[in-house]
């Protein structure tokens, strides 16, 4: 399967790929995708550093706050 066997998708707008993407990995049941070692390692290294240090922590609502001030979302 390739992007030329949907062509309507070349008049697609960004926003309804990103959309489409969304759509197409809900579908993908998650023991289907490998979970590579670098990343469970990170996940580690961060789980670690909030065991050693929770006050670095933020809320949902805090995090939000932050996305939003640096995206301007």
């Amino acid at each position: 399967m390739h992007l030329a066997d949907f062509p309507q998708l070349k008049s697609a707008t960004p926003q309804q790929k990103l959309e489409l993407i969304d759509e197409i990995w809900a579908t993908i049941p998650p023991e289907a995708v490998a979970t590579p070692a670098s990343h469970v390692a990170e996940l580690d290294r961060r789980l670690s550093a909030l065991e050693r240090d929770s006050k670095k922590t933020l809320s949902p609502e805090e995090a939000r706050i932050r996305i939003r001030q640096r995206t301007g979302l």
